[in-house]
């Protein structure tokens, strides 16, 4: 409690400016009759069962009695003081914890008081006036229906404040009820007045999560399409890729059978590559060996025309032989007897330069046709160097061809081993992709399954004709 309060207390019960001496006088009054005042207050609680079953035993009634008196002598020693007016709330605080009436605080601080009263006239100075026992009588007569008055006021008060709690609490109970139900449409209305805040915050509330709920219900059916869709289309998608999975799996092995005959064939063109070489080398000392027979044949040719030439010069000396024979005949014949002898030997010398000049004929036809056939073979020859020259320029240009082709061959192989590889990725991309697209069905699924169990949930709600049409596709989902 604040300290504006307190000193507000203090104004309206004018207790405010009281003189010291004033509570040390009424504190010398206590020191005698408070003890008495309460033992007779407590001894009045024990015969009240409703009262004593505020205490465990004799000893927790006698504690509490203790705490009365100090509280109360330190409201007369001490003043009306900040701790006066916390010792005063945490009494308040504990007869409210145990459900202490009014009726009985309020009752016993009349009977202490008349106790206070009888023991204050009797033994101040007012002992020696006539009549003190009546002005006693008087004035406790008079605390007693103040008393009771206080007491009827704050009981009419207290219960007017329980009958309202009691009418908030039923009418949040029933609504809270209603809202455990799944009713969505209860309020609590005819609150009394100091609880317009609570009918008011508790009616937005209940709208608020009523339009919520409402939205939810609208967008549920909405959901469950849209997860429904998701759940096709990732259906879909899985078969999709499945098949796509399984293409490519086929593509995959197409192309490492291709990858292998292309190289395959790369090693036989290389093969072939080998073998063109070899006969280009072969053809290349072909051409060689020809170009060697026909230097030979020339030298042939050229030594025919030399032998043509000794044999002309040796038909020569035959006719020349055989004209000097015949000249030694003549002389011979001329010298008669003497000279019949040379004669003879003259006919022999004529005989074989004829013989010579015959052979030498017979050589000279020869030696022509040998050179004839020489001739031609030299032709045969150069035509056969030729050719060989033209077989050599075509195993080369095969051989450049067969070159091209083999790189060719190979550029296409690492080529197809590139794709294989790409093919390889994308099929287990494709794998992977399929491993998602289940995921996702699965996933689509638990949301489809989780829409309609989210469905049943808000479809158990009663939210009144605003959001009865969302309700019914809401339970027709789930």
């Amino acid at each position: 409690m604040a300290h504006s309060d307190h000193t507000s207390k203090l104004d309206f019960f004018e207790l405010r400016n009281v003189s010291k001496s004033r509570l040390t006088r009424v504190r010398k009054a206590l020191d005698g009759g408070l003890g008495k005042a309460l033992g007779g207050f407590y001894k009045k609680i024990s015969a009240v069962p409703k009262l004593a079953g505020f205490f465990r035993d004799s000893s927790h009634m006698d504690s509490a009695r203790n705490l009365q008196a100090s509280h109360w002598m330190k409201a007369f020693t001490d003043g009306l003081d900040a701790d006066y007016f916390e010792r005063a709330n945490r009494i308040g605080l504990t007869h409210a914890r145990i459900g202490l009436e009014p009726q009985w605080y309020v009752g016993g601080y009349a009977a202490i008081l008349g106790s206070l009263v009888d023991h204050m006239v009797a033994s101040g100075p007012w002992r020696f006036i006539p009549g003190r026992r009546a002005l006693a009588e008087d004035i406790k007569l008079l605390l007693n229906v103040a008393m009771l008055d206080m007491e009827i006021a704050i009981s009419t008060y207290t219960q007017k404040n329980e009958q309202d709690v009691r009418m908030v609490v039923d009418s949040l109970g029933r609504a809270l009820a209603g809202l455990a139900e799944g009713d969505l449409t209860v309020s609590a209305e005819g609150l009394p007045g100091e609880f317009a805040a609570v009918e008011k915050d508790f009616g937005a509330a209940v709208m608020s999560l009523r339009s919520a709920l409402t939205t939810v219900a609208d967008g549920m059916s909405s959901i469950d399409s849209s997860s429904q869709e998701i759940r096709s289309a990732s259906d879909d998608l899985a078969r999709r890729t499945e098949q796509q999975a399984a293409s490519l799996e086929e593509a995959t092995a197409a192309i490492h059978d291709v990858t292998a005959e292309v190289q395959d064939t790369a090693r036989t063109i290389d093969d072939a590559s080998k073998l063109i070489t070899s006969a280009d080398s072969e053809t290349a000392q072909g051409s060689a060996v020809v170009a060697e027979a026909v230097e030979a044949m020339s030298q042939i040719e050229a030594s025919s025309g030399k032998i043509g030439e000794i044999i002309a010069m040796i038909d020569g000396i035959a006719f020349q032989t055989n004209l000097l024979a015949l000249n030694a005949g003549v002389e011979a014949a001329r010298a008669g007897d003497a000279g019949k002898g040379f004669a003879v030997v003259a006919s022999e010398v004529r005989a074989l330069a004829l013989r010579s000049a015959e052979a030498a004929n017979d050589i000279k036809a020869l030696i022509n046709n040998s050179s004839q056939h020489v001739s031609r073979g030299a032709t045969l020859v150069r035509d056969t160097g030729t050719a060989f020259g033209n077989v050599s320029e075509r195993v080369a240009a095969l051989k450049q061809a067969i070159n091209g082709i083999s790189q060719l061959a190979e550029s296409q192989a690492h080529k197809l081993a590139d794709v294989n590889a790409s093919v390889s990725d994308m099929d287990r991309m494709t794998q992977q992709n399929a491993a998602m697209a289940e995921e996702c069905t699965a996933a689509a699924r638990s949301l489809a399954s989780q829409t309609a169990e989210g469905a049943k949930a808000v479809g158990s709600f009663r939210l009144g004709n605003r959001g009865e049409g969302a309700l019914q596709e809401v339970r027709a989902a789930a």
